[in-house]
């Protein structure tokens, strides 16, 4: 499957970042991890450093799925908020999930400072500011933010005026963090050379994940690469390959559906119009914006369904970016789009992610961040998948589990 076309920004703006690859390797007795991406990185990460050998292996080069792709605007809040969350799970469900993501924000935070360093800016705390662009979702805000103070969060509610004193138009705005700015692509790399050169994780690419069967009590896991098969037995395997999972995973992933995002990155911006915010409008079809650490303007939204990208799905939104983002400024930018193109990322119908342990098999457990907000799920999920290869509860993330 083909998860994005066109011009990526990070794989062409990120300084190089040198990873130890196999193409050769001993058979592993701990843990395997398949996906290289955020979810894949951040397990292999966290298991290694806890003391497991791992191995991550990718059928394709590494971080090269939609972790490129991904914009970078790490939220806590999901495209839902608590108080919506809260009538569909129950109010108890929907304030674990919110404080479980706030929790893998400051996880992240704490990891960034664990990570080998690049000359390059990668990764900075900012603030996030949901706006509500129509009159009507100006309540749905309101609401959103006093129950976000009641469970403790500090948020708050910005009016039409106060909203003007950040350069920024719209009825309503729920100001909340703190959130992460971030270069995704350079954050995988930097996750893996820290683990391979610390933590002796192994790294192959090109190694296809075809199936696993549980003979005698063993995880005979069949392989391919470079068009060879072959069988390796691990103790333990981590499923980490987001939208596109391996078939035989895909029976627990039925209310996954596939949908189509645009992305345009402006030119470099010599104003500074706005302080430095996180920008999501609460509207279909809704719009988001960040600054880019060289100070570029990276937009994003107008999503729909499809489980495919066509050539000309490149650019076709650069306009309707543009003038989705200026709509939300009040003063203008000027904007060229250098850099365009469209992505696939996979949406559960109750929008909440798919992440738990296999029915069939105990020894594999399962990570698919799907929602927009993946990254977090992909916290969440290699926090959940060290508990498990610990032998410890995971009854508080019940909500996620795989096949409901």
């Amino acid at each position: 499957m083909k998860l994005h076309k066109g011009n990526l920004f990070w794989p062409a703006n990120t300084e190089d970042i040198f990873l130890e690859i196999h193409n050769n390797f001993e058979p592993n007795t701990d843990v395997l991890v398949v996906g290289s991406g955020m979810s894949g990185a951040l397990s292999a990460y966290e298991l290694s450093k806890a003391g497991y050998k791992v191995t991550l292996i990718d059928q394709g080069r590494i971080a090269n799925g939609s972790t490129s792709a991904n914009t970078g605007l790490i939220q806590y809040m999901s495209d839902q908020g608590v108080k919506k969350f809260a009538d569909q799970i129950g109010e108890d469900a929907a304030i674990r999930f919110y404080n479980q993501s706030k929790k893998a924000v400051d996880h992240l935070i704490k990891i960034n400072d664990e990570l080998v360093n690049i000359d390059q800016e990668n990764f900075i705390q900012e603030n996030s500011i949901i706006l509500a662009t129509e009159m009507k979702k100006a309540s749905d805000v309101k609401d959103e933010t006093k129950m976000q103070k009641e469970i403790g969060y500090d948020v708050k509610y910005l009016n039409y005026d106060q909203l003007a004193d950040y350069n920024l138009k719209a009825y309503g705005g729920l100001l909340c963090g703190p959130d992460i700015n971030l270069n995704p692509y350079a954050f995988v790399l930097r996750l893996l050379k820290t683990a391979v050169d610390n933590y002796n994780l192994e790294i192959v690419e090109g190694l296809k994940f075809i199936k696993c069967e549980k003979i005698n009590d063993e995880n005979i896991v069949s392989l391919e690469i470079g068009g060879q098969k072959i069988n390796k037995s691990y103790k333990k395997i981590v499923i980490a390959t987001g939208y596109n999972p391996p078939d035989q995973f895909k029976k627990n992933l039925e209310n996954m559906e596939l949908y189509k995002t645009y992305v345009g990155v402006s030119q470099v911006l010599e104003e500074k119009n706005y302080e430095d915010l996180l920008v999501w409008e609460v509207k279909d079809a809704y719009t988001y914006f960040k600054k880019t650490f060289e100070g570029r303007l990276m937009i994003g939204g107008f999503d729909e369904k499809s489980d495919n990208i066509k050539d000309k799905d490149v650019g076709k939104r650069d306009r309707d970016l543009i003038k989705g983002a200026n709509s939300m400024l009040v003063d203008k930018y000027d904007l060229d789009v250098e850099y365009s193109y469209a992505a696939l990322f996979g949406i559960s119908k109750d929008n909440l992610p798919y992440m738990g342990i296999d029915p069939e098999n105990d020894d594999i457990f399962v990570i698919c961040g799907v929602g927009g907000n993946g990254t977090v799920y992909s916290k969440i999920g290699a926090t959940m998948a060290t508990k498990w290869i610990k032998g410890e509860s995971l009854d508080e993330y019940e909500t996620y589990r795989l096949g409901r």
